[in-house]
């Protein structure tokens, strides 16, 4: 899957029905449902086809664009998108730091270390 960059355009409009592709339990205790391709970070840029989800960080250690997640038939899945901190995949006791523009299939429990901040992953239904 390539990761491409397009201009700003319309917001994402979601239908009737949108499945929630995955959830993000932060650690302190907020939580984000994903339902479609979204760009996230302190303040994401808008690009086209994507929701721009901003996630609050007070240490300053996201970027403001810090990774994309969205889904396929394979399921949910996270791209770093070049952060200065870069973006860890915690799976099974072992850490695997994320390619930056490469997308890494999410499982549910996996745990995600983005600068000072982490996320657990729950998949949806």
């Amino acid at each position: 899957m390539t990761i491409r960059s397009l201009p700003p355009a319309a917001p994402v409009s979601l239908g009737a029905g949108a499945r929630v592709l995955a959830v993000l339990t932060w650690d302190d205790g907020s939580r984000i449902a994903v339902y479609g391709p979204a760009l996230c970070g302190r303040n994401p840029a808008a690009e086209w086809g994507l929701a721009s989800i901003p996630v609050r960080d007070e240490t300053l250690s996201l970027s403001r664009t810090h990774f994309e997640i969205g889904g396929d038939a394979a399921g949910a899945w996270i791209a770093d998108r070049h952060s200065m901190n870069g973006t860890v995949l915690v799976r099974d006791g072992g850490r695997h730091p994320l390619v930056a523009g490469l997308p890494t299939t999410l499982r549910a429990g996996d745990r995600l270390e983005l600068g000072d901040r982490t996320a657990v992953v729950g998949i949806g239904s």
